[in-house]
């Protein structure tokens, strides 16, 4: 047996002899700190940025040629209530606040710091507060800060909501799918901390679980949802009447329940089972199930409402499955920040500045009075990036959060046009 082989079972033995001889946590009694002087008292440190999946880069891209100084400012338009982009920016600028001031935030080539960032976008603030969004307004950012474009030759704006889904805390005939919450035996393995990452590839970190003396790859959506791998272990957090409905959630990463009572449950991201994404679309289109026309949120809806034969093959080929969590809020961001309907995005991490302003240009639909999609029109706006997405990946995507309700699914299952978007950093003062 090779070496890092007899290493590698070794740290596994290690992990699930750790595992399965933990015992529950038991409720002991803490007495209170005393109080100290206020003068030996430190201030708590600040977190660092949040930390985020550091999968391998795109061919032909990296973190410094993802962003390039743009020549000149765009044409600057906003064409939603400045209020709107008011609560967004309070959000990251809160989130913000509370990070490490040194802490570094990629710009293209420029490593810029939390404390110049946020110093500029309080600027931004401060002169929307006082001219709206005016010409004036306009022509100051135009003159006060530089605008760092995507290097893509053209990005792909797709939307996301928050699925409105119908369920109970109960199983019954009409709410029979469960929506599971994080099991206890899923283990994350941080790879980098064993001296043979390097050896044996990038990949920052597996999921699974413990099967004897093994680490085994967690089950898939086949086996969860029609093999029931996860059944009896009282991990249902709700039930739902659609798996449809739950298939889609688990895309869009967080939702609302509607209980029978009335009440509403906000649940969102737990975990995941560590399988990759593998795109249901793409599936119906290879299998000759459905054309390109059909090739949406609402069209691939209908297919299978149409032919519920054909629900097991078509979910199971994507392997993934989200764990979910009672959440006290609307839909959560990679960021941390509650998401602003219309006002924030995602877009790839390793790539663009996480909780930064931007300004995008794209298009937004034009419905007929039946709440058809007709066609296109351009729009300018000014964004927060607040979240990521497992499909949203490399300089030319970006995901445009559009809220929840009948015309953000609409929206955001019909969307996929191009567009461009450009981060605002403020110029730093002439050297006296």
């Amino acid at each position: 047996m090779k070496p890092t082989r007899t290493i590698l079972l070794t740290v596994v033995l290690v992990i699930a002899v750790l595992h399965v001889g933990c015992e529950p946590e038991k409720k002991i009694y803490v007495a209170p700190p005393v109080a100290l002087p206020p003068a030996t008292i430190e201030p708590p440190a600040k977190p660092p940025l949040p930390v985020i999946e550091q999968l391998p880069l795109p061919a032909a891209w990296t973190a410094e040629n993802a962003l390039r100084l743009a020549p000149g400012a765009p044409w600057l338009r906003d064409d939603l209530p400045a209020q709107s982009l008011l609560d967004a920016l309070d959000l990251s600028l809160g989130k913000f606040a509370a990070m490490d001031p040194d802490a570094l935030l990629r710009f293209g080539a420029n490593a810029v710091t939390v404390a110049r960032l946020v110093a500029g976008m309080n600027d931004f603030r401060a002169k929307l507060a006082e001219l709206g969004l005016s010409d004036a307004f306009f022509r100051y950012l135009q003159e006060n800060f530089v605008f760092y474009s995507s290097a893509a030759p053209q990005v792909t704006f797709t939307g996301y909501y928050e699925p409105l889904l119908r369920g109970s805390l109960r199983q019954s005939p009409q709410y029979p799918y469960p929506l599971y919450g994080r099991p206890d035996d899923l283990v994350a393995v941080d790879l980098p901390q064993f001296y043979f990452f390097r050896e044996q590839g990038n990949l920052p970190q597996i999921r699974g679980r413990v099967d004897g003396s093994r680490l085994v790859p967690y089950h898939t959506r086949e086996e969860i949802d029609f093999q029931s791998r996860l059944a009896g272990r009282n991990l249902e957090i709700a039930w739902i009447d659609s798996l449809v409905d739950i298939f889609f959630l688990h895309i869009q990463g967080s939702g609302v329940v509607q209980l029978e009572d009335g009440r509403r449950v906000f649940v969102g991201y737990a975990d995941q089972n560590g399988h990759p994404f593998r795109s249901l679309g793409n599936y119906l289109l290879e299998k000759r199930l459905i054309g390109r026309g059909q090739l949406s949120l609402q069209g691939m809806k209908a297919f299978l409402k149409e032919h519920p034969e054909i629900i097991p093959k078509a979910l199971s080929a994507n392997p993934s499955y989200i764990f979910f969590k009672i959440s006290e809020q609307s839909a959560t961001g990679t960021f941390g920040t509650r998401l602003t309907p219309w006002r924030s995005v995602a877009s790839d991490p390793r790539l663009f500045p996480l909780g930064a302003l931007a300004w995008i240009e794209c298009e937004k639909p034009v419905l007929d009075a039946q709440k058809r999609i007709r066609g296109w029109e351009k729009f300018g706006r000014f964004v927060l990036n607040q979240d990521t997405g497992g499909a949203i990946r490399g300089a030319d995507r970006a995901d445009l959060f559009t809220g929840h309700g009948e015309l953000s699914e609409l929206v955001a299952g019909g969307m996929k046009q191009p567009g461009a978007i450009y981060f605002l950093l403020k110029k730093e003062p002439p050297l006296q």
